[in-house]
């Protein structure tokens, strides 16, 4: 794995930042409602709530397996943004929860790789 420059760290973290408000707006794009202004400075809130996943991605990638850190977000990232809309019923704290919460899977994915490599 290349080491983690400047560049790469800045895009790593747009990316960590902004797939999970991304998500949402896609979503709400899909059931074909266009979010007023109020959601879309609300969405700010959710930001913060896709670091645990996307750190998780980051690990796994770093540790080389790139096909599983992919798998993993590919199952987990629309789920999150699900959790993410569910949650945002209970306001921000609600959304952090249901962030981090299915995020565990994916760490829980990483120890074991880490553990069965041993």
């Amino acid at each position: 794995m290349p080491p983690l420059t400047l560049g790469r760290l800045v895009a790593f973290a747009a990316f960590a930042l902004l797939w999970l408000p991304g998500g949402i707006v896609v979503f709400a794009l899909i059931r074909g409602a266009v979010p007023p202004l109020e959601a879309w400075l609300q969405l700010a809130v959710t930001a913060p709530c896709g670091l645990p996943l996307a750190l998780a991605w980051l690990a796994l990638r770093r540790a080389g397996w790139r096909r599983t850190a992919w798998t993993v977000f590919a199952v987990l990232g629309p789920l999150s943004v699900l959790g993410a809309l569910v949650g945002g019923l209970l306001g921000p704290p609600g959304i952090a929860v249901y962030a981090v919460a299915l995020s565990l899977p994916a760490w829980i994915v990483y120890g074991v790789r880490r553990w069965c490599r041993r």
